[in-house]
């Protein structure tokens, strides 16, 4: 497997992807099978949504998690989007932190047993068809010869992994390339070194005030996935909490992104940051 190199440029597009999950989910919060929306990236079609059934406390009813898309001048490009939760830290207080084995990989060490649970309960609804099929089914119908990208922000980031290191297990010949954004720690020890022997070319992007990053804990048997690729919104002029450092905008500002803004994590023309430096080109991955 070839380690493909990290671009600040990608980073950002499928960040913005899951921003456009995000804006489709709150569209309409009830519908679990929207159409492709005229705001979708340019290039890229969307071929299925990704539904998630009320497993835990989280959700109270089977809502829209993310979406798989298709590049339309290259259809060997696959695209597998997450979103998160829309309330910070609301989902840890549903979970427990136990771990479980996960039983997509035999052997594959122990994982959260709520994000497994999650994981186990998604969904494949194909826009304007009825029915639903799992995702692992869906994937196989997509065929051995593709490209496939994986990304998540937040809890759908714990769902990202698990869907990357899924695809390679089952398919020798694939490669998933991974961006997470603010993702919380999955499994143990032995699970993170299985995922990372199974996806090589992960990029897990942090913010280095955000707290979800460091959770679970290792006090509670947790490992984070590879190295990761840190950010810092301390330095940048957007608002000091737990939601602006943990928030996607906030990523995708530090990043280099124009596309959104920082929405309610802007600061007022007229506040003063001490220490606010220029965004980096490219942050490094060490």
């Amino acid at each position: 497997m070839t380690i493909q190199a990290y671009t600040t440029s990608t980073a950002i597009m499928w960040g913005e992807f899951i921003e456009v999950a995000y804006k489709m989910y709150l569209a309409d919060t009830s519908d679990t099978n929207p159409p492709q929306p005229d705001y979708f990236p340019t290039g890229w079609k969307l071929i299925a949504n990704l539904d998630v059934d009320p497993a835990i406390g989280i959700f109270s009813e089977k809502q829209l998690i993310g979406f798989i898309t298709q590049s339309t001048t290259d259809p060997s490009q696959v695209g597998v989007v997450f979103r998160g939760t829309i309330g910070v830290f609301d989902w840890f207080d549903d979970f427990e932190f136990w771990q479980v084995d996960f039983p997509d990989i035999k052997n594959g060490g122990m994982v959260e047993e709520g994000f497994a649970s999650l994981y186990s309960s998604l969904s494949v609804v194909i826009p304007g068809a009825a029915g639903q099929q799992s995702l692992k089914d869906f994937m196989v119908t997509l065929g051995g010869s593709r490209s496939i990208t994986v990304a998540g922000h937040s809890l759908g980031g714990a769902l990202a992994i698990l869907h990357a290191a899924v695809i390679a297990n089952n398919d020798s010949r694939l490669s998933p390339e991974l961006y997470t954004f603010a993702a919380p720690m999955v499994g143990d020890a032995t699970f993170v070194a299985t995922f990372e022997q199974l996806v090589p070319n992960s990029y897990r992007i942090y913010n280095k005030p955000d707290l979800v990053p460091t959770l679970p804990g290792e006090w509670l048997g947790y490992e984070q996935v590879n190295t990761g690729i840190m950010i810092n919104s301390l330095l940048y002029p957007i608002k000091r909490s737990l939601e602006c450092y943990h928030s996607l905008l906030t990523y995708l500002y530090v990043l280099g992104s124009t596309k959104y803004g920082l929405g309610d994590c802007a600061l007022a023309p007229n506040h003063v940051l001490s220490a606010v430096i220029p965004r980096p080109a490219s942050p490094a991955k060490p």
